[in-house]
């Protein structure tokens, strides 16, 4: 699980440094500027290429695209909510988040030199995996707004893996806040819930010639027939029958092949199942079960047979389990470790090339359509 899962523009907004240009230069020589326009910003640990500022302008451009009432031709003066809840105009939207992310790269290389990190062989193949598989879908895109593949690699997935290993030195074995797998089992078992459930539609779905496909509700006998079905079988649990012997029923009784149940331990409201499950779930206690009914009484209804399992038997696996047990050390230190760099990119020491910025205003993008591009990019890591 990667640290960074959202885009780049969502997590520079998240990484808010400060007022504009804070502890860092202009780039300036005996009154003007440089000549060398190929990087934007800089410190004795790295240097971030131009094509690295567009890529992150552009992402910002995007994300505010999405944000005012209408992202389309020029709405730079329009009027949006950053993520502090500040109302401010696209314009300044932009400019700021497009600042902090730059800030933040030239931090997060900063830590990663002064740690002595390295990624491992894996790591790197991994973000240059994840890299080439979405250059190939952008790389139209970002060469004609002038973002380089090493740019784009660099700015978009280089340093979200340098900041997840500065997280894991951080929070991991031997870190300076290492967590124990004690706390972490205490976390797990205070905001996770595993759960399992098998659905049965209330409907018939069948396929005419030109492949569209349409759906029949049930009869009201076929439909009393599940749903009292489904009663018995949440009942038997209850009672003291497992989950898993309850399911064999339930395939017996409807001739079924193979195990329809999903099964998972997640924190509920990041598990995406829909506000009626995760309400059915969070009223259930360890080893509880019931059926509901999901839009009832149109052509897709469908019920639910929902069991909660025992949260504290499955905790016991985190010691063993690494990519669970990693899971949740993000869930309950990312936030934090957030805030953190946040605070500390204040203070970053850089140089800012505004000659080389000032080539590449965002009002170059009016006339590029309002897509996800640059969004989408950088959200995919690691999914």
């Amino acid at each position: 699980m990667k640290i960074l899962q959202k885009s780049v523009a969502a997590v520079a907004a998240a990484l808010i440094a400060g007022s504009a240009l804070a502890g860092c230069t202009q780039a300036t020589i005996f009154g003007s500027y440089p000549q060398d326009l190929s990087w934007s910003y800089k410190d004795d640990a790295s240097t971030l290429s131009i094509g690295g500022y567009i890529y992150y302008n552009y992402s910002a451009f995007t994300a505010a695209s999405q944000k005012v009432e209408n992202g389309t031709g020029d709405f730079l003066d329009q009027k949006l909510k950053n993520d502090d809840g500040k109302e401010v105009t696209a314009k300044e939207y932009i400019d700021q988040v497009t600042e902090d992310a730059c800030k933040n790269y030239i931090y997060v290389n900063k830590v990663f030199k002064d740690k002595k990190l390295s990624l491992t062989a894996e790591e790197i193949s991994s973000y240059k995996k994840n890299a080439d598989s979405y250059w190939t879908y952008y790389k139209t895109v970002f060469e004609k707004l002038g973002v380089s593949k090493d740019s784009f690699v660099s700015a978009g997935y280089e340093n979200s893996a340098k900041l997840e290993a500065i997280f894991k030195s951080i929070y991991g074995e031997g870190g300076e806040k290492e967590v124990s797998t004690a706390d972490m089992q205490k976390y797990y078992e205070d905001n996770y819930v595993n759960y399992s459930y098998l659905s049965v539609p209330l409907y018939d779905t069948s396929t005419d010639s030109n492949n569209q496909s349409t759906n029949t509700k049930k009869s009201d006998a076929d439909i009393k027939k599940i749903k009292s079905n489904l009663e018995k079988y949440a009942a038997d649990i209850n009672n003291g029958t497992s989950y898993a012997d309850e399911v064999k029923v339930y395939m017996k009784d409807y001739n079924i092949q193979s195990d329809p149940t999903i099964s998972a331990t997640n924190i509920l409201k990041n598990a995406g199942l829909g506000e009626d499950i995760e309400k059915a779930i969070e009223s259930l206690k360890d080893g509880q079960a019931k059926y509901i009914t999901v839009g009832e009484g149109g052509d897709s209804a469908t019920c639910y047979l929902i069991y909660r399992g025992n949260i504290k038997d499955e905790s016991k696996k985190l010691a063993s389990d690494e990519n669970t047990k990693y899971s949740v050390l993000v869930n309950m230190k990312s936030e934090e470790f957030q805030k953190d760099m946040k605070e500390q990119a204040k203070n970053v020491k850089c140089e800012v090339n505004t000659a080389a910025i000032e080539k590449y205003p965002c009002t170059n993008y009016i006339t590029e359509p309002a897509t996800e591009a640059a969004t989408n990019t950088a959200s995919a890591d690691s999914k």
